[in-house]
């Protein structure tokens, strides 16, 4: 197995909200909660709290989330080279896989201020590290599976067979970690409040600088029109 490079493709999730006049404390209060809600509703779902405060519909918002977390599952299906389609049952575990990833973000929104001229947030991540914190027993199981072939062991299974039983030892793997996660430390993202007539929202420049720290070894590109949510995998 030949891992990839961890790259994942981000659509434009930084909403746009509306400035109602308030004055300075206001917006850092309401920039600050603008920032909180954002990150919740990409990586732990939408709450009753980030709807009421932004007026989102909740069955986009929920889309919003799933659409990340698909991303991020296929992101991963990529960057191990598992082959599954998309009415596998691992394929569903990966999702699963990836709400427990996602579900496991450990960061704070810490200040919020102008400078020059504009309002910024400062936040704390602390980068979720599946990839190495499963990396030893991933090897392990390619090792011991490589032999497994060696010995015959497969010689009568189909390739779709195959690519199920090497996928299914991955995964469970995978699905361990997530129940113990660690971190690496903490980095600290500084996002700029654009603010557009009675409208504000932050750039998806910014976003992808968070999502990049979410998850430790990712790297997230921008979507562009002819691109899916699917994640782009590049040897290395």
């Amino acid at each position: 197995m030949k891992l990839k490079k961890f790259i994942t493709v981000v659509l434009a999730f930084s909403l746009i909200l509306t400035l109602t006049a308030c004055g300075k404390d206001n917006k850092i209060k309401k920039y600050s909660t603008y920032i909180e809600n954002l990150i919740a509703v990409n990586y732990l779902g939408a709450s009753d709290a980030y709807i009421e405060s932004t007026g989102a519909n909740k069955e986009d918002a929920e889309a919003m989330y799933a659409q990340n977390v698909d991303r991020l599952a296929i992101a991963l299906k990529n960057y191990y080279g598992l082959v599954l389609t998309e009415d596998d049952e691992l394929f569903k575990d990966l999702h699963t896989l990836a709400e427990m990833v996602y579900g496991n973000a450990k960061y704070s929104v810490d200040k919020t201020y102008k400078s020059s001229g504009h309002y910024k947030v400062d936040i704390t991540i602390y980068p979720i590290d599946i990839i190495t914190q499963a990396d030893q027993d991933a090897k392990a199981y390619v090792e011991k599976f490589n032999e497994k072939v060696a010995a015959g062991e497969f010689n009568n299974y189909d390739k779709e067979t195959y690519e199920h039983e090497f996928a299914e030892g991955l995964v469970d793997i995978l699905k361990d970690a997530a129940k113990n996660m660690t971190y690496r430390d903490p980095q600290t993202i500084t996002v700029t409040i654009v603010e557009d007539g009675d409208t504000f929202y932050i750039s998806n420049e910014d976003f992808i600088k968070i999502d990049d720290a979410m998850v430790a070894g990712s790297t997230a590109v921008e979507s562009t029109e002819s691109e899916t949510t699917e994640s782009e995998s590049t040897s290395e």
